[in-house]
């Protein structure tokens, strides 16, 4: 799990992880897994991963990743977007992060909820 990777890894010498976040922020999650321990860094990612997970996976990383403009904002129902309010948030995490971190190019933005496009079946 993201919020336990880096402990694991350095106090009870875990091998590898199934890592969310590094959907996100790829090179951050590796050093912290293959770098050094790195107790400040752990801290920095800790918000991110804790926001991730308000609501079941794949919701936090889906909405995330539209934000980020990676993927089109689109679900699948039952999965709908985190609220308007997680999404303020996600942006206030980017920039506590650093938008460098995080994949994609564009800047991050809050999408509304007309923004979001909610698929019943295929």
């Amino acid at each position: 799990m993201d919020d336990q990777c880096h402990d694991c890894r350095w106090d009870l010498g875990a091998t590898g992880s199934m890592s969310v976040a590094s959907n996100l922020i790829p090179g951050l999650m590796l050093e912290l897994v293959t770098g050094k321990k790195s107790p400040p860094l752990n801290e920095k990612v800790l918000p991110l991963v804790e926001w991730l997970f308000h609501e079941p996976n794949p919701i936090g990383v889906n909405t995330a990743l539209a934000q980020l403009g990676v993927i089109r904002p689109v679900f699948r129902l039952p999965y709908v977007p985190l609220p308007l309010s997680k999404r303020h948030e996600f942006v206030g995490l980017v920039k506590d992060v650093g938008r460098e971190h995080f994949v994609g190019d564009g800047e991050v933005q809050v999408l509304d909820d007309d923004d979001f496009i909610l698929v019943g079946r295929y």
